[in-house]
């Protein structure tokens, strides 16, 4: 696998997060521009047909959520419904686990039957992990709108000492 890097953060956000690039103003109108100008449509965001009736519904709820913060855009369509179906399939696993239980019993090789943890929760499990990271590129969690909603720290004028000394007056 390559490494490419870090990921590019939007300008916006690296001027919620304190400007840690120290990007000038002439860098950041810049930047802004061209993010602008990148940006893709937001008028077909709808949900792809392949998408069963949950997945379907979850796509529409969100896709209202995240319309309204100007957050998706018609790019953004397949990546949403790929949430919105691992959701579907981790609640039709949960109904079946509801409806099996917990513990299932497993008849081995040797004809000797034995309770072992239904295979759905390793599904289950793994369902989880994808609906997590894909929640996190859309800020669907509590911690990743966190990121996006921090405020800008405003640095007041330095005075010719700080100038001067830096920060260890």
């Amino acid at each position: 696998m390559v490494n490419l890097g870090r990921k590019a953060i939007p300008v916006h956000l690296q001027l919620l997060n304190g400007n840690k690039s120290r990007l000038t103003k002439k860098e950041i109108e810049q930047r802004a521009m061209a993010e602008k100008s990148l940006r893709p449509r937001a008028d077909n965001i709808r949900p792809p047909t392949w998408l069963d009736s949950v997945a379907k519904k979850e796509f529409k709820r969100i896709a209202k959520e995240l319309q309204e913060l100007e957050l998706l855009t018609n790019v953004d369509v397949n990546a949403l419904a790929a949430y919105c179906d691992a959701y579907a399939d981790y609640v039709e696993c949960t109904r079946i686990i509801r409806e099996e239980g917990l513990l299932v019993e497993y008849t081995n090789k040797a004809a000797e039957t034995n309770k072992v943890p239904h295979p759905l929760l390793t599904k289950k499990k793994q369902l989880h992990d994808q609906m997590r990271s894909l929640s996190l590129e859309f800020g669907l969690t509590p911690s990743s709108r966190a990121k996006l909603a921090m405020p800008k720290v405003e640095k007041s004028e330095r005075s010719e000492e700080e100038e001067l000394f830096g920060d260890s007056l």
